[in-house]
């Protein structure tokens, strides 16, 4: 099963949904297709759509999951991490209306320049991007959360 996360902010994003339903019309990719798809609304008879997910159920799909692709978003993919699973992520961006800023491309940038995901950018075509999975070892994620608690209670501390 592949789960795909839109996220869910309040702007469509329908790009990835476009070229993973192209995949599944032409017979190369055929599994089942999960989408939490937030505010996007799209049709495609090869997709399991759920506006929103429980938290409890996410886990399970998240578990269940061989690929992750999803937006740049931190939650998405640090959750995807801890579960070590194969990531694909995908930015949502200004110039295409789907955000406001183009901060999940940084996000993007630097989780892909740790080895923790593969991306998938602008023009990148998704077969071959699919087909990296395959050989793709994502480095075992190193949390920082500890080392920033640590910097911000001695800087509180030194007031």
């Amino acid at each position: 099963m592949i789960l795909v996360l839109l996220g869910t902010f309040h702007i469509e994003f329908k790009r990835p949904l476009i070229e993973i339903d192209k995949l599944c019309r032409s017979g190369n990719l055929q599994e089942t297709i999960v989408i939490q798809s937030g505010h996007t609304l799209f049709e495609s008879p090869y997709f399991d759509m759920r506006p929103f997910i429980t938290p409890n159920d996410l886990d399970k799909l998240y578990d269940d999951a061989r690929i992750i692709i999803t937006h740049a978003g931190t939650g998405s993919i640090i959750k995807g991490l801890k579960k070590k699973k194969k990531i694909v992520a995908i930015p949502r961006l200004k110039k295409y209306g789907e955000h406001i800023d183009d901060h999940q491309l940084e996000i993007l940038n630097e989780f892909v320049a740790l080895g923790y995901i593969l991306p998938w950018n602008d023009n990148d075509n998704l077969e071959k991007k699919m087909l990296e999975t395959i050989n793709f070892n994502p480095k075992p994620y190193i949390s920082r959360k500890k080392n920033i608690e640590e910097f911000l209670k001695n800087y509180i501390d030194s007031l």
